[in-house]
């Protein structure tokens, strides 16, 4: 996939995830890999809807602004999983409510409620770290360095995702606040227990 392409992913991707509610308007980011040092990153603070292929900001994994404007304050957390990934394409951060509210509740996904184990892989989870910040990157590309990981739960913050094609990134994001939704309902909803005069 030539970079025109990849930009044209990166704009679908990111408006399909604020469609499924993964991300609000100005929430979130995703990123893909280029050859060498340079990635490619939504940029900060720009509603979803307004993003084009050329809003698309290039980057080096140090941070350097190759072209375009001003990068998802979140750059350092893509930078690092591309570092100790070398198989990682696209890196998808989201903030799922379900995922959101399962880690608020001191939960975790149950993947046995669906076939998504046999694709999802392992799930690791990190405590929450100022959103942007350099330890929040160090602690996220340290859970996603084992090759068995494909998601990072980021606790009372989000998700972060990652794919070998853009789509990928996005169907176990879908998937695991789906399932994180499944673990909230089975937990809380309980049956009711019959009577005389029940139902």
């Amino acid at each position: 996939m030539n970079e025109a392409s990849l930009r044209r992913s990166l704009v679908e991707i990111f408006r399909l995830a604020y469609m499924r509610r993964l991300v609000d308007l100005l929430g979130g980011n995703v990123s893909a890999r280029l050859s060498g040092d340079e990635i490619l990153i939504t940029p900060t603070s720009t509603p979803k809807v307004l993003i084009k292929p050329q809003s698309i900001v290039k980057i080096r994994l140090d941070g350097t602004v190759i072209s375009g404007g001003k990068p998802s304050s979140e750059w350092r957390m893509h930078a690092g999983i591309y570092r100790v990934r070398s198989d990682i394409k696209f890196v998808l951060h989201t903030h799922p409510p379900n995922i959101l509210a399962l880690t608020q509740a001191g939960l975790k996904v149950d993947l046995s409620l669906s076939e998504a184990i046999s694709y999802i892989g392992e799930v690791a989870e990190v405590p929450y770290l100022k959103p942007g910040s350099a330890e929040l990157a160090e602690a996220v590309s340290r859970a996603m360095s084992k090759d068995d990981v494909t998601a990072v739960i980021l606790k009372n913050h989000g998700l972060v995702t990652i794919g070998s094609t853009p789509y990928e990134a996005l169907n176990r994001a879908e998937v695991l606040d789906d399932l994180a939704y499944i673990t909230l309902m089975t937990t809380i909803v309980k049956p009711r227990p019959s009577g005389r005069g029940g139902f």
